[in-house]
């Protein structure tokens, strides 16, 4: 006898339930705004500790910045600060972006290397690489072995932290022989960066100190809201951001963020970034971009950041083209956002009111821009997100404007100068063809 057959809508609890959560797929709750003074621990990030007495000239061969003092012609003060900076690879595309610090505590030659936590690994293989014969140690830190912060205080700090590179001045705050870290120049104000020892809450490394002089102003807030602040400044950072092996450091902005010196010398990839530099046209950058549904906030110079407002964020590198037409010329790629606000890689000219050459500008101030993606096709990255659209629109912070329009005034009075050294040069050899 045949047993009846189960009705084909009929579905286990357990399958259903799993079903439900992939078919109405919700964003994450928005975390809170950014506080005017905090500390949050960066549990997505991780240390590599470089030591013996060839670490100094090993680094140099491999970051962009400077191991020594930028005012220091004789090149033989160390840095005694961190800084930021980035690992190239040989056609000069970011590997890692990162800060470099001196390492505390020790008697030789030491310094701590902070990257994305999952990219530890395959930086320690490409240091290994280059190794040689150098005499160093190289070394992933343990989880807990030390803590990396942010920090900041928006009213209290400079617009630019000029002093971090140019002065012996390392710090604002105190000293500490267990404590190590820089200021962040990634944007004014950004805040600070800090490695401590252990675990413990920030504060109790600087108990006994001024109030006015501990960085650990504020309460601790949770990674996601040092995120969000991050985003409002423009600032990519770690692999998801910051593509390994496709990003060229002008393009992510490390010329403004003081993560290059152009005149330290050789290192890896130098070659494409000083070409780059001296061209001194750079299309694309990374700005803050503001997601919307219909009606866009008032923006100035910065996104606005709204945790009430649910907007889907697109898949990393999904295409930000032209509303309103089928398909068009990419005016940029999306990288990541959170609630409301996201970063992206956009040109200049399409997206923004800025003009890098003579040319005319692309921009019309009413066109908008969308992101569409499709989650149900093989091989894409919104695989279980789901399809959607949402319009976006890209801010120029004012020191990204102020920075970008500096280096097109340069040039334009660069090819000034050359063209009147030309016309000088032409009626030179036109009077002496007169006098012949």
């Amino acid at each position: 006898m045949l047993r009846p057959m189960a009705s084909p809508r009929s579905i286990c609890a357990h399958c259903s339930s799993r079903w439900r959560l992939f078919s109405t797929i919700r964003q994450p709750q928005a975390p809170p705004s950014p506080p005017q003074a905090g500390y949050a621990r960066l549990t997505n990030r991780g240390l590599i500790s470089i030591t013996g007495e060839d670490s100094t000239q090993f680094l140099q061969g491999l970051i962009t910045q400077n191991m020594f003092m930028a005012n220091d012609p004789q090149r033989k003060v160390l840095r005694q600060t961190g800084y930021y900076a980035a690992f190239l690879n040989s056609t000069g595309r970011i590997l890692n972006d990162g800060f470099i610090y001196p390492l505390p505590g020790t008697d030789e030659p030491g310094w701590l290397v902070e990257v994305d936590k999952n990219e530890v690994p395959k930086l320690l293989k490409h240091l290994k690489k280059h190794k040689l014969r150098a005499k160093l140690r190289l070394r992933a830190l343990d989880g807990g072995e030390r803590t990396i912060w942010a920090s900041w205080k928006n009213h209290s700090e400079p617009r630019w932290a000029a002093y971090n590179l140019e002065t012996p001045s390392p710090s604002p705050f105190p000293t500490h022989a267990s404590v190590t870290g820089c200021i962040d120049t990634r944007a004014p104000g950004f805040g600070a960066r800090l490695v401590v020892p252990g675990e413990e809450d920030l504060r109790t490394h600087f108990r006994d100190e001024d109030e006015t002089h501990i960085p650990a102003a504020g309460e601790e807030v949770g990674l996601d809201v040092y995120t969000v602040r991050r985003m409002l400044h423009g600032v990519a950072e770690g692999q998801s951001e910051v593509i390994a092996e496709s990003a060229l450091p002008l393009e992510y902005n490390l010329d403004m963020m003081r993560g290059v010196d152009f005149r330290k010398g050789c290192y890896v990839g130098q070659e494409l970034t000083i070409r780059t530099h001296h061209r001194g046209v750079v299309r694309k950058r990374i700005l803050p971009v503001q997601l919307y549904k219909d009606d866009l906030p008032a923006t100035s110079d910065s996104p606005v950041y709204d945790p009430s407002v649910d907007v889907q964020i697109p898949p990393s590198q999904t295409n930000i083209v032209k509303a309103g037409t089928r398909k068009g010329r990419s005016a940029g790629k999306f990288l990541s956002g959170i609630g409301n606000i996201g970063l992206a890689l956009c040109r200049l000219e399409m997206m923004t009111d800025l003009t890098l050459t003579g040319e005319a500008s692309q921009f019309d101030p009413k066109q908008e821009f969308r992101i569409s993606w499709q989650g149900d096709s093989e091989g894409s990255d919104a695989q279980g997100q789901g399809s959607g659209e949402v319009k976006v629109k890209a801010i120029v912070p004012s020191w990204t404007r102020e920075f970008v329009l500096s280096g097109v005034a340069k040039k334009s009075a660069a090819s000034n100068q050359e063209g009147h050294r030309a016309k000088d040069y032409l009626e030179q050899l036109e009077e002496e063809e007169s006098q012949r």
